[in-house]
């Protein structure tokens, strides 16, 4: 805090508002308005059942807080577990943000079920709110969640999948269904088995486990950071990987093949499927599955 305000300093002193030889700390929380509520209340935990023979389609929507899936076999049952923080001024003002917080589920057509929140009445300018949630369903209905800032985890799906955060790591485990996973800044970890993927990250590195695909086709691709993927005996793709600062590399046989330093095109078993693998700062690395 002192430095911000001896920043602030500085620049007055430079516009001739202050003399440049001193300045004069005042002791204020900087944290509000420049950097959001100043005071938090502890997590209030409440849980929500579902009934999941009522829908084919989740979706789940936050800003600040992270979104977790864990898909169940042999029952429809379904409930979502809602941690929540309230933010404001004071203690008595946060936990006046924490009451005004209000989680709804309401259907979102095409038999979906949206989970989500938003503020009861008028929302004060100085409230904050943390909202996560996690959440155990069947594993094959497709799931559509996204937050701004906050983690995604995504295990047991067999469903399409659509997750994107925008601060945040994404990791996701499906068997089946599309698989399309974005983040901006955050590391992306998938392990798939089908036959349409999407990784997608600004800043981070991506790894793939697609050593129990068969065709794949799809986008894997960061900005700043290396990506890994592993396929195994049964994979089948024509492969592009291209980087413009670091190397390619692959143990994989390919036929027809093409590598120059910074591109390498080749088919993987019959070249069904199509798997372009990019990154401009960093390595590419595509290797077969051990075992």
């Amino acid at each position: 805090m002192r430095a911000r305000a001896t920043f602030v300093c500085l620049v007055l002193a430079g516009l001739g508002l202050l003399p440049s030889t001193g300045c004069i700390v005042i002791g204020v929380d900087w944290g509000w308005p420049f950097g959001g509520s100043r005071v938090w209340t502890g997590p209030v935990t409440e849980r929500i059942q579902i009934d999941a023979a009522d829908f084919d389609g989740l979706e789940t929507r936050t800003h600040n807080g992270s979104i977790t899936f864990d898909g169940q076999t042999g029952t429809a049952e379904a409930h979502v577990t809602v941690t929540k923080k309230g933010g404001g001024l004071t203690m008595g003002d946060a936990e006046a943000a924490l009451e005004a917080i209000n989680v709804y589920l309401k259907a979102a057509g095409d038999n979906t079920l949206r989970i989500g929140w938003k503020w009861k009445g008028i929302k004060r300018s100085h409230w904050g709110a943390r909202v996560s949630f996690d959440i155990k369903a069947p594993g094959d209905i497709r799931f559509d969640g996204q937050t701004h800032n906050g983690s995604i985890e995504i295990s047991g799906v067999a469903g399409d999948v659509r997750v994107i955060t925008h601060n945040g790591g994404v990791k996701v485990e499906s068997a089946d269904g599309k698989l399309h996973a974005k983040t901006h800044n955050g590391p992306v970890t998938a392990t798939y088995a089908g036959d349409d993927i999407t990784l997608v990250t600004h800043n981070g590195r991506v790894t793939a486990d697609l050593s129990r695909c068969g065709a794949v086709s799809g986008h894997i691709r960061t900005h700043n950071g290396s990506v890994g993927v592993v396929v195994g005996e049964a994979a089948s793709a024509d492969l592009t990987c291209r980087t413009h600062n670091g190397s390619i590399r692959c143990n994989v046989p390919l036929n027809e093949s093409l590598f120059s330093r910074r591109k390498l095109t080749g088919t993987i078993g019959t070249g069904e499927g199509n798997l372009d693998v990019v990154t401009h700062n960093g390595s590419v690395n595509i290797k077969k599955a051990s075992g």
